[in-house]
């Protein structure tokens, strides 16, 4: 899709203004920094080289964390993943099978 020069202008700012709300920037850098204090959990996978280089290479030409990109993913992954267990009846299925 090729945008207009207003549209990506309009664009380009309205995600901006939409991605800065949330000061991921600073909660990357609060992170960092007292990584010990937070709840956190370490969610590891091995990947191959050409996955691990694709994302260093986005991650950079966007200019935010792995960590923060890979977050990212992960949410809309189990979002999907629960859309399409919803539409399919999963929950329906599951339940059945306990009575």
């Amino acid at each position: 899709m090729v945008r207009t020069p207003l549209d990506a202008l309009v664009t380009e700012k309205t995600l901006h203004v939409m991605s800065t709300r949330g000061n991921g920037d600073v909660a990357d850098l609060i992170i960092d920094q007292v990584i010990e204090e937070l709840p956190l959990k370490n969610v590891c996978a091995k990947v191959s080289p050409q996955l691990a280089d694709q994302i260093d290479e986005i991650v950079g030409l966007l200019g935010v964390s792995k960590r923060r990109f890979l977050e990212a993913a992960f949410i809309e992954a189990i979002t999907k993943a629960r859309e399409i267990m919803d539409k399919e009846g999963l929950w329906d299925c599951l339940e059945e099978e306990k009575r």
